[in-house]
């Protein structure tokens, strides 16, 4: 997962608003718990949705500001396309971290009453606590009387340490817990933005220019044309962006290593800011690791490495080690090599195109089209992939 931080609303293009975003590198051994806190994630892949799974929420790595009540309160939150709710701690929340913000409904005027309780489920524990209603700000666009979460315990393991209070999730409407309001479809409603479509611009090793763009993609972000691709038919099944990938292939050949759902739309792939990895599932990860090399902790082979290249929609997106290989310090302060692929317990063979892909690709979301676009990102001469 990832860390934003919003500076604010900044470049606003016609009915597009950009907000700020800014990458905090991990170290090594962080990125080495996230990688077995990844493999021990198990998701919900049920009909029904009483409760949500969300994708590695203890290791977050971008986070944002958003503002909830009148005068406003501040909250740090994870933008996560891998989920679709918005929840913050609440002031009655019997065991949130200390020191952290905590949601006060009787300091803010615009707060209206709902109660209805919620249940979010992680791999590792769950969040509990009830519906509330108020007015919510995310890049400088409010949205009025809009539903989210109070919580009122919290899984400490996965919640304890986080550099964020919550989630704000842009996920699909149908994997939102209680059915309540989308972020987004609420902004185009209340005639904040014209377009329930949002894009993400994603530098690393802590260079500025990280964006999240509201109402549609920003051109200063990417080059070329956006590929475009539908949602797969697999996301009526399972509530996430998942688009349908036929092959991943090494050096240009072939390796049979997506998993067919249901022997009919090749690897089903989340398209997912909320992860720090590519993952998939452990029989066909395993492989293609095998296939791949292994990574010197030392980064002496990284330039050695195959290229991979994902193959969606008849046309193959390419990702080197420049960005699957994850750059993090030792105890030392050098800087160490990890391997960005992990397999993951999902129950039903899904994979998650994670940040790796995502910092090379610019990408769209598409709620109207129900489609998610990619171009290659432009990237600054100097960066440092982390």
């Amino acid at each position: 997962m990832k860390t934003f931080i919003c500076a604010g609303v900044v470049g606003a293009t016609a009915s597009i608003v950009n907000v700020p975003l800014v990458h905090k590198p991990k170290v090594l051994e962080g990125i080495k718990a996230y990688k077995q806190r990844l493999g021990a994630k198990a998701f919900n892949g049920s009909e029904s949705i009483p409760s949500v799974s969300l994708i590695n929420v203890g290791d977050a790595e971008y986070f944002g500001e958003v503002d909830i009540g009148v005068p406003p309160q501040k909250f740090k939150v994870i933008y996560d396309s891998g989920s679709s709710n918005l929840w913050v701690p609440s002031k009655s929340c019997t065991n949130c971290k200390r020191g952290s913000p905590a949601y006060d409904s009787k300091s803010s005027s615009a707060y209206t009453e709902d109660g209805q309780s919620f249940s979010l489920q992680y791999g590792t524990g769950s969040c509990n606590g009830f519906i509330s209603t108020d007015s919510v700000t995310m890049g400088g666009l409010t949205m009025t009387n809009f539903k989210f979460g109070e919580v009122t315990k919290e899984a400490e393991d996965v919640f304890g340490q986080a550099p964020f209070d919550g989630i704000l999730g842009l996920g699909p409407a149908a994997a939102a817990v209680d059915h309540v309001p989308m972020p987004m479809q609420t902004l185009v409603d209340q005639k904040k933005i014209d377009h329930n479509v949002f894009a993400f611009y994603l530098s690393s090793g802590g260079k500025t220019g990280s964006t999240l763009s509201l109402g549609g993609p920003d051109p200063s972000f990417y080059t070329g044309d956006i590929h475009y691709v539908p949602v797969a038919k697999a996301a009526k099944l399972l509530p996430y962006w998942l688009v349908s990938v036929s092959d991943i292939k090494i050096d240009g050949e072939k390796t049979s290593s997506c998993n067919n759902l249901f022997g009919l739309f090749g690897c089903e792939m989340v398209v997912d800011t909320g992860t720090s990895l590519l993952a998939g599932p452990k029989s066909s990860v395993d492989k293609l690791i095998e296939k791949v090399g292994k990574v010197n902790e030392d980064c002496s082979n990284v330039n050695s490495l195959p290229m991979l290249s994902f193959s969606i929609a008849g046309k193959d997106f390419d990702l080197g080690p420049d960005f699957y290989v994850l750059r993090g310090e030792d105890d030392s302060g050098k800087v160490a090599c990890e391997l960005g692929i992990q397999s993951i317990d999902a129950g039903v063979p899904i994979w998650i195109l994670g940040d790796p892909f995502l910092r090379k690709y610019y990408t769209v979301w598409d709620a109207e089209q129900n489609r998610v676009g990619f171009a290659l990102a432009k990237q600054s001469a100097d960066m440092l992939v982390v």
